[in-house]
C-alpha cells in the first residue's frame, strides 16, 4: 500500500472536500483519500499515482494540485 501527500488549492468548504475525495476516488489504484480544508490530501492506493492523475481528474472545477 502506497501513501502519498498532495497540497490542493481552492478549498473552501466541507462540499469542496468531499467533491475532490470523490473525483480522486475514481483513479485506478486509490483505495482512500482524506482531505482537508487546509488543502492537504494523504491518497492511499496500491500504486503512485502521480500528480498528473489528481490535476486530470480535478479538471473543470475551481480546484487544483499545488
Amino acid at each position: 500500500m502506497n501513501k502519498m501527500n498532495f497540497l490542493l488549492k481552492g478549498l473552501t468548504c466541507e462540499a469542496c472536500a468531499k467533491l475532490v475525495k470523490r473525483r480522486v476516488g475514481t483513479i485506478n489504484g486509490v483505495t482512500d483519500a482524506v482531505v482537508s480544508l487546509d488543502g492537504k490530501m494523504e491518497v492511499s492506493a496500491d500504486r503512485e499515482i502521480a500528480k498528473r492523475e489528481i490535476s486530470d481528474v480535478l479538471s473543470g472545477t475551481d480546484y487544483g494540485v499545488i
